[in-house]
């Protein structure tokens, strides 16, 4: 059992956060005339959150019940913040199609740092 996460894990959960956070951002403020595109928003947020809800559950299972709340706090966190502010300079289109294949990439990164913990 680590005594700590490693850093490699909260980078990658800040960045899958963060993607998902877009994809939120996105979806609430959306104005754009496809509804299709808003419901892709929808869908992939929807399976991002169950995704992320599931590698927290198996990280905290592998390790010990406080440090998914610890990493998602301080990913929450920084990963909103930081993707936040690149929400409104580059765009909420440009971020949400870069989400796209972004939260998935990270989510596997996460799964992978995860299962290494457990030996």
């Amino acid at each position: 059992m680590p005594d700590s996460m490693p850093l490699s894990l909260v980078i990658a959960y800040l960045t899958f956060f963060g993607f998902l956070n877009t994809h939120q951002r996105h979806s609430s403020r959306f104005e754009g005339a496809s509804h299709i595109y808003h419901l892709a928003l929808n869908i992939s947020l929807l399976i991002g959150v169950l995704v992320g809800l599931g590698l927290l559950v198996y990280y905290g299972y592998l390790t010990a019940w406080y440090w998914p709340i610890v990493l998602f706090l301080t990913g929450s966190l920084i990963g909103g913040l930081i993707f936040g502010l690149l929400d409104v300079t580059l765009g909420l289109l440009i971020m949400s199609l870069v989400s796209f294949p972004g939260w998935p990439i990270f989510a596997y990164i996460m799964y992978r740092i995860i299962s290494h913990l457990g030996g």
